[in-house]
Parts: structure tokens; C-alpha cells; sequence
């Protein structure tokens, strides 16, 4: 069985996975950097995706992102992610 989300750098830690808070359906992959630095990540979901958009942590739109399809599962590759934020999200759609 395949993992709901993975993510390719060991610095970049996913903290949940859950429904968005706005009854939408969508789905939320939080995640920080975890050893003091910037990482450049990919997130990869097992699982069908249509749209993925990066959030705050109350789920608010902060940027679209170009996603890659791969089969059922979609690769996004994310900018930095800063270790002086506390977390930042992918919205799933």
C-alpha cells in the first residue's frame, strides 16, 4: 500500500493529514523544516489530485503551485521552506 503523502528530503518533516476545516472536501498536508535551514521539497500524494494551492495555517490561500501528474498521484515541488515559520500547508484539491 502506497503512502498518502511522502515527501523526498529528510529535513522537511509532514505533521498531518487531514480534511480542510471548511468542509470542502479537500484535503490539508501540513509540514515544516525540521533541522534550522531551507529545504527545496517534492510532495508527493498517492492519490488522485486535482488542484493544489499552498496555504497558511488557517488554510488560506497563499500561492497556486504547477503541479506534475503521475499517474493517480501528483508531484508538487515546493520552494523553500523556511525553518522560521512554524508550518506551512498544501491544499489538495
Amino acid at each position: 500500500m502506497a503512502p498518502l503523502v511522502s515527501v523526498d528530503r529528510d529535513a522537511v518533516v509532514v505533521t498531518a493529514v487531514k480534511l480542510a476545516d471548511d468542509g470542502s472536501g479537500d484535503v490539508v498536508v501540513r509540514f515544516h523544516e525540521a533541522h534550522g535551514g531551507r529545504a527545496r521539497a517534492t510532495l508527493t500524494a498517492g492519490f488522485e489530485v486535482e488542484d493544489v494551492a499552498v496555504t497558511d495555517l488557517l488554510e488560506r490561500p497563499l500561492r497556486e503551485t504547477s503541479p506534475q501528474r503521475d499517474g493517480t498521484g501528483i508531484t508538487v515541488r515546493l520552494g523553500a521552506v523556511p525553518a522560521d515559520d512554524p508550518e506551512v500547508a498544501a491544499g489538495l484539491t
